[in-house]
């Protein structure tokens, strides 16, 4: 499995245990008797399931926020898993005692133990460096100088100028623009506000360079698109609108591929059957430089496909 799809997947575990955590935290909080299992309702017993169904919805903001970047938060999970591998033997103590039916492993089970191991591999993926795609960079450089690192110097001529550039770049050219069909589809490019199918739309790129980040307008015909760019850790953030989509990138014979890690709607993480997906594809052409960008959604299919050639305007 590539790295970047580990990280996919380590993002959707902890954005799934950020909902699960939050849900139940919220039903014992409410209705602590659901886990009592034939032990004692006392008064007593019952405040303290509220204050530990209070303190497991604490957990899943945590959750929340570890799903956003397992790497940098892996201590958040971490204490999770301590949590969850602790947990089961205090309940077998207390069992063993007469304090607590067996059948209160119920909820370890479900709680804890199924967890132990997804918390474990993402501890053990970000030790290992599996979920990283980390590029080496360092002193005053473009966004996409510190992005692509090392292997910025092995882009083809005009697309390392363009990527090089520290004031605002016009480019002009001309593209095919095919939409793809379906409802979802069609919803995700009126969101992003993209452009109608077209066999030769008239194309526009400026980019505007800012000390972090890098804001796109792209106007094909008379639709105009505007995105940001910055860097979150090793990966590149795009936004359109309220789709935030994690890029990563390769540097092939001269020709950029750029492609998709993650996305997040409102922030909220998706998983990865189900979320947007990048390809853009750079290469110079002549005196030009040849795009071709592909954006669908699992499982639906294509978004948008634009290609053609456009040229820095001097």
């Amino acid at each position: 499995m590539q790295p970047t799809t580990k990280l996919k997947w380590a993002k959707f575990i902890m954005f799934f245990a950020a909902v699960y955590n939050i849900f139940w935290g919220a039903v014992i909080s409410s209705y602590p008797q659901t886990i009592l299992f034939g032990n004692p309702p006392t008064d007593f017993l019952l405040i303290i399931l509220r204050c530990v169904g209070m303190l497991i919805g604490v957990y899943g903001i945590a959750y929340y926020f570890a799903s956003l970047n397992p790497t940098a938060y892996w201590p958040l999970i971490f204490v999770g898993w301590l949590g969850k591998l602790l947990g089961p033997f205090g309940s077998v103590y207390y069992i063993m005692q007469g304090k607590l039916t067996p059948a209160f492993l119920w909820v370890n089970l479900w709680n804890d133990i199924i967890w132990l191991y997804p918390f474990g591999w993402i501890i053990y993926a970000t030790f290992k460096g599996q979920l990283s795609t980390s590029k080496e960079y360092a002193g005053n450089k473009s966004l996409y100088q510190k992005f692509l690192g090392d292997a910025y110097e092995d882009l083809a001529p005009n697309l390392h100028a363009f990527h090089q550039a520290q004031t605002s770049t016009r480019a002009l050219g001309q593209f095919k623009v095919t939409r793809g069909k379906g409802l979802i589809n069609d919803l995700f490019g009126k969101i992003a506000q993209l452009p109608q199918s077209s066999e030769a739309a008239e194309a526009e790129l400026i980019l505007t360079p800012f000390a972090n980040n890098e804001v796109w307008s792209r106007r094909l015909d008379s639709k105009r698109v505007i995105s940001k760019q910055w860097m979150d850790g090793d990966l590149l953030v795009e936004r359109f609108k309220i789709i935030n989509i994690y890029l990563s990138a390769e540097v092939l014979g001269g020709t950029l591929v750029i492609y998709d890690v993650a996305a997040t709607v409102l922030g909220i993480s998706l998983p990865p059957f189900f979320t947007p997906t990048v390809l853009a594809i750079g290469k110079d052409s002549g005196d030009s430089v040849h795009v071709n960008v592909e954006i669908a959604f699992k499982p639906f299919g294509r978004i948008i496909n634009y290609q053609g050639t456009v040229k820095v305007c001097q």
